[in-house]
């Protein structure tokens, strides 16, 4: 099998010698001067299935009941491509039923009520709807679709015969008769932000968190009576939202944002805070309390006790095995499993694996349940090629994995990773890695084992508290540095550009290079990065712009250079790429595709393409530029499409199934929701030439690439073989005969270029050539894709102007 190579764009070394006289070629013949044809367009590829990507338990949310008979049970959803709903049962880690629930793909809300009724949402698509599940029947019903008009359930709480609810995008409470089946819409809570999130109903009494910013409020259900209740100064400044809302005895356990080092604010039943905690997760605390106790994760995963008329704290001892599954746990509870080994309370935790770790408090016994057999496959988030050459997908919400691809034999391997990978790059030997949330990079070091947390070793947090950052949506390798595109946080506008080297972690941010938008798309070229924006910011955020901006980074003085928008109405630019003779390009929200000039910074052509990227931030749209054959691929509202940098004609590839994308060795590396897909092109460089080659160099056979080569003799190319040169130099001429391929673009020749017999496609863009330039006997006529060359000596034969 060949090895492949990438070519990116880079600038040669500087061409020796005197001042030349030059002349701008139009590869254009004149009438009667040939009767060759045109060439031909670009080849197509084929597409390949190379299967899924990642599979694994992905459990974020779940609950857990006794039965009516006796059999404890726990509830619970894996994320995925479909998400699941199954019933585990607490004593054997038996799975009881499971249900998949296709189109949904993320568990959003659930709770049990008194009668053994579990009630429940998923989402994404965000459809708000309801279902019930019973478990004496194993049938799973939906109640109602739309709930109070909105997309997401976001949190259910039964309080007797009523099952009440709150909403996301108009942070509404609804509560539904159990009963009657009557709908009680409360409308809007919150006065400000989209989530109605925390939610308690306990004994008639109903209270409501909401955010951004943070807001707690106590409605009366009776009559619908909304009254805001007090927070702490720095909670209702900076904690963001309520989240959950527990009540335990006569307090209440608010849990927020991490404000001052704490993230759950202790109440009295006035609201007046009494204690503050930090608990290492959302659902780390247990809903249920037994002897006078709930219990809680601290920051490393360790349980403790919190004693609720003393409000003080002790830690929990624990069982080995317990003491090393608890990192990963995602929901604690407190349940009776009444077995010999785990009578009256255990402590019960529900990891993103799968696994249930369970600690009884009685005797101290500890075990870990092995994770029952409910994975789904995981929701591809990004795709990028990293430093070793290998290309890398990216989980969206996952139990920490990712996946990489061998190019040459298309087997794919599921490796260990973050959360979810929002951005992948390769710079030099390095794999980066930009992860949400508090945009987190890593990096991993080419020819190193992979492990998460070694090798990628962690670079660089920017964090929401520090830097108002969440979101990486975007990497470049920008010369001797990593270029970062950032989404602000939850209610937040203003992302940033971010300048770091992957090694030491050494960066410089800079927020609001375009005021109040984010840094959505990157591209780089000679020592400047190129940015996109999106004029939305964080979730619950409100837009202050109108338009998008592109905006030219110089990286050695970081500083700006110039900043200004570029299509009339666009409010996210979701992709830049730069072609191989230095060409910007990019793509708006509103389905324009357009050339910006690096010099001028002005916009020189554009066409509307039809195809819009309802995105706020561009999600799933990336550019990529193929030296191979000179074309632009480009994934954009679920399709991919060629782009012909000449003529910015746009041909659509596939019209579906085109998630994100990758040009990596001459294919088209792409995602669905949940599988690695190569458009596999014809070509792949055999032989790859970088840097100094000292003395002639021949191509003799198979494709040989020069990437921002300097070859100080000639340049040859034998009958049958082909040739790719970017951003190089060669000293002496450049010859070929009978080659099957020519491609020279952005490169600088000491002598005349000839090229004669080419069987195949010839491109001769942005050269600057010491000599003649002569093309004869080629079956195709020759192109400069637009960029025209600048030639001191004559051009003749099918180059002639």
């Amino acid at each position: 099998m060949p090895s492949r190579s990438r070519l990116p764009r880079r600038a040669g070394p500087p061409l020796a010698g005197a001042a030349l006289a030059l002349g701008t070629i139009v590869l254009a013949p004149a009438a009667g001067a040939t009767d060759t044809p045109p060439p031909p367009p670009p080849a197509a590829g084929t597409l390949e299935d190379l299967g899924v990507a990642m599979r694994a338990p992905n459990v974020r949310l779940s609950d857990v009941d006794v039965l009516a008979d006796g059999t404890p049970v726990a509830y619970v959803f894996s994320d995925g491509e479909p998400v699941s709903f199954n019933v585990v049962d607490l004593r054997s880690g038996t799975v009881l039923d499971s249900h998949a629930m296709p189109p949904y793909s993320v568990a959003s809300a659930i709770d049990v009520a008194a009668d053994d009724t579990v009630y429940l949402s998923v989402r994404s698509p965000n459809d708000g709807t309801l279902w019930s599940y019973d478990p004496a029947t194993s049938e799973l019903t939906t109640v109602a679709t739309g709930v109070a008009g909105e997309q997401m359930l976001r949190t259910l709480d039964v309080d007797g015969t009523t099952l009440y609810g709150t909403t996301y995008p108009n942070a509404e409470l609804y509560a539904l008769d159990l009963t009657s089946g009557e709908l009680t819409e409360y409308g809007r809570i919150a006065a400000q932000g989209d989530y109605a999130w925390g939610l308690e109903a306990d004994g008639g009494n109903v209270w409501v968190g909401a955010g951004t910013p943070a807001q707690l409020y106590d409605v009366d259900p009776a009559d619908g009576t909304v009254a805001e209740l007090p927070l702490p100064g720095p909670v209702a400044e900076g904690a963001e939202f309520i989240q959950r809302i527990e009540t335990h005895g006569d307090l209440k356990v608010v849990s927020h944002r991490t404000v001052d080092g704490v993230n759950v604010t202790v109440t009295d039943a006035a609201a007046t805070a009494v204690d503050q905690l930090y608990v290492g997760g959302l659902w780390n605390s247990t809903e249920a309390s037994a002897d006078g106790r709930f219990y809680y994760l601290d920051a490393d995963s360790r349980p403790h006790a919190y004693d609720i008329a003393a409000r003080t704290d002790s830690p929990v001892q624990l069982a080995p095995d317990v003491e090393a599954a608890l990192a990963g746990t995602s929901r604690l509870f407190l349940v009776e499993l009444g077995t010999e080994q785990l009578p009256g309370h255990t402590l019960v935790g529900m990891r993103t694996d799968g696994r249930i770790w369970r600690q009884n408090l009685a005797t101290g016994h500890g075990d870990v349940l092995a994770a029952p057999a409910i994975g789904s496959p995981v929701t591809t988030m990004s795709i990028g090629e990293g430093g070793d050459g290998q290309v890398y997908v990216g989980a969206y919400l996952s139990p920490g994995v990712m996946a990489r691809v061998d190019p040459t034999t298309g087997e794919v391997e599921q490796l260990d990773g973050p959360e979810q990978a929002d951005a992948i790059t390769r710079h030099e030997d390095l794999t980066v890695i930009g992860s949400y949330p508090e945009a987190v990079f890593h990096a991993a070091r080419a020819g190193e084992p992979w492990a998460w947390g070694t090798n990628p070793a962690h670079v660089l947090t920017l964090g929401r508290a520090a830097s108002g950052q969440d979101r990486p949506r975007s990497l470049v390798s920008a010369g001797d540095v990593v270029a970062a595109g950032t989404i602000a946080n939850y209610g937040e506008l203003g992302g940033a550009l971010t300048l770091f080297d992957p090694v030491t972690g050494e960066h410089t941010m800079h927020r609001d290079v375009v005021e109040d938008q984010s840094v959505t798309a990157l591209a780089y070229a000679d020592g400047v990065v190129y940015a996109g924006t999106s004029v939305h910011g964080g979730l619950s955020s409100v837009p202050t712009q109108s338009t998008a901006e592109v905006f030219a980074w110089d990286v050695e003085t970081d500083s700006l250079v110039a900043s200004g928008p570029v299509v009339d109405g666009a409010t996210v630019v979701h992709a830049l790429v730069v072609d191989g003779v230095g060409r910007l390009f990019g793509m708006t929200d509103n389905g324009v595709l357009f050339e910006y000039d690096t010099d001028t910074h002005e916009v020189v052509r554009s066409v509307q393409t039809g195809i819009r990227n309802a995105n706020i931030w561009g999600d799933q749209s990336e550019m990529g530029y193929n030296p191979l054959d000179g074309q632009i691929y480009a994934s954009v509202a679920d399709r991919l499409v060629r782009i012909d940098p000449a003529d910015l004609s746009v041909e659509t590839v596939l019209t579906d199934g085109a998630r994100n994308s990758t040009v990596a060795h001459g294919d088209v590396w792409l995602t669905d929701e949940t599988n690695v897909l190569r458009y596999d092109l014809p070509g792949a460089c055999d032989d790859t030439v970088t840097g100094r080659h000292d003395g002639p160099l021949r191509v003799t056979a198979g494709t040989t690439c020069l990437d921002g080569a300097h070859v100080t003799g000639p340049l040859t190319v034998a009958p049958g073989a082909s040739l790719v040169v970017e951003g190089s130099v060669v000293d002496g001429p450049l010859r070929t005969s009978g080659a099957q391929s020519v491609a020279v673009r952005g490169t600088e020749v000491g002598g005349p270029v000839e090229v004669v017999g080419t069987l195949g496609r010839v491109a001769l863009a942005d050269l600057t050539v010491a000599g003649p330039l002569v093309c004869r006997d080629n079956a195709y006529d020759p192109t400069d894709e637009g960029a025209p060359n600048a030639v001191a000596g004559p051009s003749r034969g099918q180059c002639a102007s």
